[in-house]
């Protein structure tokens, strides 16, 4: 019976997490951004044909605008298309499902090192009394269940998302195999897994194993069968990746994102300081004044911004990763989360370290990229923050009970009552605004424009798209579900990248419209950005708050 009754919330939160994740999954948000239809079309070319846009057979990085994806996504997105046809909701799929088993996999994670800890007969249990710690993997797996920041990226095909998911399970099973000497291997091949999901997890994996290895190194060492099973089959998954690291396009991908990449603008300041101290023979000045110190501030200051609290609590980063009006985590977590913190480091031992060095290698990865604070490439730091927080309000309802114990109802029921509100304000700011005020931020329209176009292709000679309106060719592939054996035959994606010059199927082609020097005659339909064309003839596509979005004309 008393399985029963702790099997009943784990349950509600498993239920609740599904729901936040699936609910209207593929209407919210409100159109496929170019990064998922590629991946939904690629997936969609792989199924029917074995071989990408480009057609390359079963590759293990998608080229897709020259991103160089890494393959795992993709190839989780081919039984989803499979079943349900090339949609959004098919894209978007993968993504919710791992998000659900992420929340499982918090909380059996959590669980884990609470048993274990009793076991062991600790004084403390991550942070809190034995008698506290039950209430923990309930806690920090509904904290992650209704978190703003692991929901955003559960409903969106991001790779990132995936990869965290592997990683809690991954460290989940190298935790049963320290403790039980059972799931060592697994944890290994869950680890190589996510090498295969996100470019990001190419750092932080390595650096987290590594984590792992020291604090726990004296187990390890007691069981060197496990380890040598597990690192052979580490070595076997990693193989088919070296040659995809070590290729030139996929080192191209870094270097784009790289913080580095300008050095110009990077180092004009420094380099007018080192010619300030080398002509007044400031020796000092030339020591710190040179490239490798502002590399290193560089990493430094990328590093420390993730853990700004008003991108964290107040405003997020691109519009496309929060909700509007919110940051990445609900404000009323900020308190808690430092107290979590604190309780953590009072006690120096592997269980409590676990999710500190989590914590402080999240960033690690995205330090030195550009564009940051960068919500997807930080995607990581999930747990942490969820067991920070948990950790802080048991820590706190600890306290008022030992010495404010006619409080404990009122501090329950406020608490409650804010992670309730506040949790409502996120979900309406979530499905109801971010829709109507984030629309362009998701490429909204194309499936509109796709749609005018194949309804009255057979009026025109030939329909130009223009390139100003951000990959058109592959909304107009997806959303027409346009034949991959057929665009393979016509030639595929030729230039890639995302000034894609050539590209054209049926009667589509795709270049810049030079409104002034086009045919206008009306057997050419143009499908253009506002700026291009100033009125369309046949229709006005807007944005959802009312701005126009697409021109579609045939004549002046």
């Amino acid at each position: 019976m008393k399985r029963l009754y702790s099997a009943i919330p784990v349950a509600i939160i498993f239920f609740l997490a599904i729901i936040l994740r699936f609910w209207q999954l593929g209407a919210v948000p409100v159109s496929p951004d170019w990064d998922e239809v590629s991946l939904g079309y690629n997936a969609y070319s792989i199924l029917k044909t074995g071989r990408d846009e480009y057609g390359s057979f079963l590759p293990l990085s998608i080229r897709s605008f020259d991103d160089y994806k890494p393959p795992l996504y993709t190839y989780l997105t081919v039984p989803a298309v499979a079943v349900f046809g090339l949609s959004v909701f098919a894209v978007r799929l993968p993504s919710a499902l791992f998000g659900v088993l992420a929340v499982l996999g918090t909380y059996l994670l959590v669980e884990l090192l609470v048993r274990h800890a009793r076991e062991d007969q600790s004084e403390t249990v991550m942070g809190v009394s034995p008698g506290m710690a039950g209430a923990l993997p309930m806690l920090v797996s509904l904290f992650m269940a209704i978190s703003p920041w692991h929901i955003q990226f559960s409903r969106i095909a991001f790779e990132a998302n995936v990869g965290l998911t592997l990683n809690i399970w991954a460290v989940y099973f190298f935790l049963r195999g320290i403790y039980y000497r059972r799931g060592l291997a697994m944890g290994c091949v869950l680890f190589m897994l996510a090498l295969y999901a996100y470019h990001s997890e190419r750092i932080f994996v390595p650096t987290l194993i590594v984590f792992l290895s020291i604090i726990y190194r004296k187990q390890l060492a007691n069981n060197k069968k496990s380890v040598v099973t597990a690192l052979v089959l580490g070595f076997i998954m990693l193989l088919p990746l070296v040659p995809v690291l070590l290729d030139k396009n996929t080192l191209m991908r870094l270097k784009g994102t790289s913080s580095f990449r300008e050095q110009t603008e990077l180092l004009s300041v420094n380099i007018q300081k080192l010619e300030y101290d080398k002509a007044h023979n400031y020796v000092l000045g030339q020591l710190f004044d040179n490239r490798r110190i502002e590399y290193a501030k560089t990493v430094i200051r990328g590093y420390l911004i993730h853990f700004s609290p008003k991108w964290l609590f107040i405003t997020g980063d691109h519009e496309r990763h929060h909700a509007p009006g919110m940051g990445l985590l609900y404000i009323w977590e900020l308190p808690f989360i430092l107290i979590g913190i604190y309780q953590l480091l009072r006690v120096r031992k592997p269980s409590n370290l676990l999710f500190l060095g989590w914590f402080a290698l999240a960033p690690v990865a995205a330090s030195p990229t550009t564009q940051l604070p960068h919500a997807i490439r930080t995607l990581v730091f999930l747990p942490s923050f969820q067991a920070f927080s948990a950790i802080g309000v048991l820590s706190v309802f600890e306290y008022i009970k030992h010495h404010r114990p006619i409080a404990k109802i009122p501090f329950i029921a406020v608490l409650t009552a804010v992670i309730i509100g506040m949790g409502m304000y996120y979900l309406h700011m979530y499905f109801v605004h971010m829709n109507a005020e984030y629309s362009q931020y998701w490429q909204y329209g194309y499936k509109q424009a796709v749609e005018y176009a194949e309804a009255h292709t057979d009026e025109y000679t030939k329909i130009v798209v223009s390139t100003d309106l951000e990959q058109p060719y592959m909304f107009f592939l997806f959303f027409s579900k346009h034949d991959p054996q057929k665009y393979l035959a016509q030639g595929g994606t030729v230039s890639g990248s995302f000034d894609e010059k050539f590209n054209r199927f049926n009667k589509y082609e795709f270049r810049k419209i030079d409104w002034p020097n086009e045919v206008k005659n009306g057997t050419i339909l143009y499908i253009g950005t506002p700026g291009e064309i100033i009125h369309g003839t046949k229709a006005n596509i807007t944005y959802l708050d009312g701005t126009p979005a697409i021109h579609i004309v045939d004549r002046e």
